[in-house]
């Protein structure tokens, strides 16, 4: 029961594609690290033209943070809430798959199953 428990705990709460690793899965593993790593760059560049445009625009105070808030209600926000979604859906994917891989693995060393 070791890798049912230990693999989707490591994609859950250190990276997603980790527990794939451990399975032995290193493709699978490696396309939800690089998944995930690509979804956390797009995002941080959609952050940064968000708050350039807030902050471009002129007229704006920095120290005042209802100025910049309601600014920023003002922009589309879809693609960082899609980008968002999608990391969510590949981190839930990640922890079930490791937590099934773990699980076969477990019942493979058991006897109880054959590959």
């Amino acid at each position: 029961m070791k890798k049912a428990i230990l693999s989707p705990l490591c994609s859950g709460l250190i990276v997603p594609g980790l527990g794939q690793i451990m399975n032995q899965e290193l493709k699978k593993g490696g396309m939800l690290l690089g998944g995930v790593f690509l979804l956390f760059i797009a995002g941080i560049i959609k952050l940064t033209h968000l708050i350039h445009s807030i902050f471009r625009s002129g007229n704006i105070d920095i120290s005042d943070p209802d100025m910049i808030m309601a600014r920023l209600r003002a922009e589309n926000l879809t693609l960082l809430w899609t980008l968002a979604a999608l990391f969510i859906l590949l981190w839930v994917y990640s922890v079930v798959d490791a937590y099934v891989g773990g699980k076969r693995i477990d019942a493979m060393e058991e006897g109880n199953l054959t590959p």
